[in-house]
């Protein structure tokens, strides 16, 4: 049982590799295309699911190994951190498509950026955290 979860597992984690490679997806030209946004926005979306995924199969594998207190305490906020890094990069994605005139484009801009680097700096970190448990 402990294969196939940990199967779902990693391949959930090969779903939340878009995390990691958003922030080179950000650029000028790319946020000010319609059909690019709606792509991201959807990808994010389906990254957000594969998260609740990545929870209960984490959640299963952590109660068979042991691991120390500092680290249990550091994926939690960086998993809360992806959650909601992400979230907001959806959320700002999502009113931009609905209403685009009712934002400026350089601060809106911004503000996408800066979440979505936040959310690469956070799957970075968990991503580190999870080849590496014995260091902490």
């Amino acid at each position: 049982m402990i294969r196939i979860i940990l199967f779902f597992h990693v391949l959930g984690a090969v779903g939340m590799g878009f995390y990691l490679v958003l922030p080179f997806f950000l650029q000028r030209m790319v946020l000010q295309n319609r059909s690019v946004l709606h792509v991201l926005y959807w990808l994010n979306f389906l990254s957000q699911w594969i998260l609740v995924v990545q929870l209960f199969t984490g959640g299963y594998l952590y109660t068979k190994g042991e691991y120390s207190a500092q680290w249990t305490i550091l994926v939690a906020l960086a998993y809360l951190a992806i959650g909601g890094f992400g979230g907001m990069f959806g959320y700002h994605i999502r009113h931009f498509l609905k209403s685009p005139r009712k934002y400026e484009l350089e601060p809106w801009m911004r503000k996408v950026r800066f979440f979505g680097l936040l959310t690469a700096v956070s799957m970075f970190m968990i991503v580190v955290l999870m080849l590496f448990p014995y260091w902490i």
